[in-house]
């Protein structure tokens, strides 16, 4: 605690406990008093953002007045302040005073878990599922969804889960939910038993059926995950909800053409399905299906729900054909939902190709008075545009003003460095980016920028290779740190490893800068053909990306 907090606690304390004199003259606060003044305190060090002193007090008021608002209040508390024993004392008094509360019994069941008091975890556990009567196996499946947001504890949840279905071995909604459980966990061969168990005791039922579908998935066996599914099919009375159930398991395991062809067969039983409209649009626009995409989209107009997000999707869709004009039609008429800030910052973006920088400008200025909270990210879009534009020198103007409103935004730091790497103000631009890794020591992106522009420059490789590779740890299959690790792997002479990466990276984002590293190793290891066909393919794309541009300049022309 701080001097000034304990200050204006003595402070709190004289004003508010009158001295009353004993027998033996010797003064004491009042029970009300020292109520009053905890009370006083706990909030006060609650506004002063010092969560674990709060709780303390507010401790102090519990033990006099339970009270479940204000346990909960302290179990929260005690929780961003990281004293999870202080917490648990806290959700017990809550769960004590708010029985029926499912919240107060489920914060105690995960927060003995984590304190090592498996027997009260699993004491709790077993009183939530007699607690719903005829219903057990609702219980059981609330406990495997608690215990799945303990993975620290995997060992002791499945304990926990074990003990439980002692006393109900027959029952197949134990089994269900260990199943669950092992699923969440990672433990597929555990899954896959629990699952085979549950439906023993209780053939051909379709939700049993699908859950074994997603095991099998998940192990990557489609051919048995097919028969399990069509099991379950035959025996559902919404074969149209399977399908779409089945192809959410496969697009979770990224099977994108299984699981589109589900979606398919979801739309013949049931073309009115929302959700496998949207999805079909979703995945045929993934695969520049263009065409597909549209018509799904088009569809979806006619449903108020979507039509937003079906609206922005075509704007999409009419700015990658270059229809501009269509483009802005439809990014106009996202008005609501959670497209509408896209597609105000995609009508900027448009705007800024057509050469209507002042009309984008003036745009996102008014978006910045209109919503003040999201003033970074217009600021963001109108940097990104200018500089695209070619006016460097503008975009650094608007990030100074950005920056001087927020000074330690590691976003607007982020822009300003690409700014300055732009106008080749190399030192200025990692300047920005150390100042982004001091703040925030795991930040990829910034990792990622710095190793990158090192690499570039070619300077300091180990330093480059350093940090992409911690960016790599912390963002394993993000494209862009992938492309970086394989260029500076390039540029250290390792070629094969470099095109192995950049192939990987490429395959998940077919990005002109990756498409002109990719060339320019295969170039280099002699596969020129096949060079000029990747560079090709994203000058159709990108005609005027200038990294690209450069690259094909140097080797192919």
């Amino acid at each position: 605690m701080n001097r000034s907090l304990s200050a204006v606690m003595l402070l709190t304390a004289a004003a508010l406990a009158p001295t009353v004199m004993a027998a033996d003259e010797t003064p004491f606060i009042s029970s009300d008093s020292e109520l009053q003044f905890n009370i006083m305190a706990g909030e006060l060090a609650a506004q002063r953002r010092e969560p674990l002193a709060a709780a303390a007090f507010f401790m102090k008021v519990l033990a006099q007045q339970p009270e479940a608002e204000l346990a909960m209040r302290t179990t929260a508390l005690a929780l961003v302040g990281k004293d999870e024993k202080l917490a648990l004392k806290a959700a017990r008094i809550w769960a004590r005073q708010a029985p029926d509360e499912a919240e107060a019994g489920n914060a105690v069941i995960r927060l003995a878990l984590r304190n090592g008091e498996v027997e009260a975890s699993r004491a709790g556990a077993e009183a939530r599922i007699r607690s719903l009567g005829n219903d057990p196996a609702e219980g059981f499946r609330q406990i495997a969804q608690l215990l799945s947001q303990e993975p620290g504890h995997k060992a002791e949840a499945g304990k926990i889960m074990d003990q439980l279905i002692a006393q109900w071995p027959t029952l197949p909604g134990a089994h269900y939910a260990k199943a669950l459980l092992a699923l969440r966990f990672g433990d597929l061969e555990q899954a896959e038993q629990a699952a085979r168990r549950s439906l023993e005791l209780k053939p051909d039922n379709p939700e049993i059926l699908l859950l074994l579908t997603g095991v099998l998935v998940k192990r990557g066996d489609l051919p048995a995950a097919d028969q399990a599914f069509a099991r379950a099919a035959k025996a559902s009375n919404d074969p149209a909800g399977m399908h779409a159930g089945y192809a959410r398991l496969l697009l979770d395991a990224e099977h994108l053409p299984e699981a589109r062809a589900q979606y398919i067969k979801a739309l013949d039983v049931k073309p009115d399905l929302l959700e496998a409209r949207y999805a079909l649009g979703l995945l045929s626009l993934e695969q520049e299906d263009l065409a597909a995409a549209e018509a799904q989209f088009k569809v979806l107009l006619k449903d108020q729900k979507v039509r937003p997000a079906a609206a922005y999707y075509l704007g999409r869709i009419a700015e990658t054909r270059k229809n501009y004009a269509e483009a802005l039609d439809w990014y106009a008429q996202v008005t609501e939902g959670d497209s509408a800030l896209d597609a105000v910052t995609r009508r900027a973006a448009v705007m800024g190709r057509t050469g209507e920088i002042d009309r984008a400008r003036a745009l996102l200025a008014q978006m910045r008075t209109q919503m003040p909270s999201l003033a970074t990210r217009f600021y963001l879009t109108e940097g990104e545009l200018l500089l695209e534009s070619g006016a460097g020198a503008d975009a650094l103007k608007l990030y100074e003003i950005a920056l001087s409103e927020s000074p330690e935004d590691a976003d607007l730091l982020y822009g300003r460095s690409l700014v300055y790497e732009r106008l080749r103000q190399y030192q200025a631009s990692e300047a920005d980016l150390r100042a982004i890794l001091k703040q925030r020591p795991d930040d990829s992106r910034a990792m990622n920028a710095l190793g990158y522009m090192l690499t570039v420059r070619g300077q300091r490789l180990s330093e480059a290779s350093t940090l992409i590779s911690r960016a790599l740890e912390l963002d394993p299959e993000d494209a862009a740190v992938i492309d970086s690790m394989g260029w500076v792997l390039f540029r250290q002479g390792k070629l094969r490893e470099s095109l192995e990466l950049l192939q990987k990276a490429f395959s998940k984002a077919k990005d002109p800068e990756i498409a002109a590293h990719l060339g320019e190793v295969l170039w280099r290891m002699g596969q020129k053909e096949r060079a000029r066909e990747i560079w090709e393919a994203a000058l159709s794309r990108d005609p005027d990306h200038q990294v690209l541009k450069e690259t094909v300049k140097r080797y192919a022309r």
